[in-house]
């Protein structure tokens, strides 16, 4: 019996991992602080993805991005996805690509952290 409770404990984790759209790219400690957040929407298209560049990086900038965490707000389910194009971790700036599912739009929060 104490096996099959640690087994089936370990399938809703799994199962309840796949289903969150949730990203984290580099590791963000607590020395760390907040550089940028920005709360990102763009409403559904009929039968179309939609997409969105979230950009962070500026002249001048002194401080190295360690870490991005992006959660996605949307019902679980209908989330979209997330993924670098350019910078990130080690790098003064970033492009982070905004993907949702087809029928659906795109609600994330983006945090970027560095030092």
């Amino acid at each position: 019996m104490k096996y099959f409770m640690v087994f089936a404990f370990a399938i809703i984790a799994c199962l309840s991992a796949v289903s969150a759209s949730n990203s984290t790219f580099g590791a963000i400690s607590p020395s760390d602080s907040k550089l940028h957040e920005e709360n990102v929407f763009k409403s559904a298209s009929p039968l179309r993805i939609v997409t969105k560049d979230v950009k962070f990086g500026y002249k001048g900038n002194r401080k190295v991005i360690t870490g991005i965490r992006v959660i996605d707000r949307m019902p679980k389910q209908k989330g979209g996805r997330a993924s670098l194009l350019h910078g990130g971790p080690g790098h003064k700036n970033v492009t982070i690509h905004l993907k949702s599912q087809r029928n659906n739009g795109i609600f994330f929060t983006v945090e970027i952290y560095g030092r």
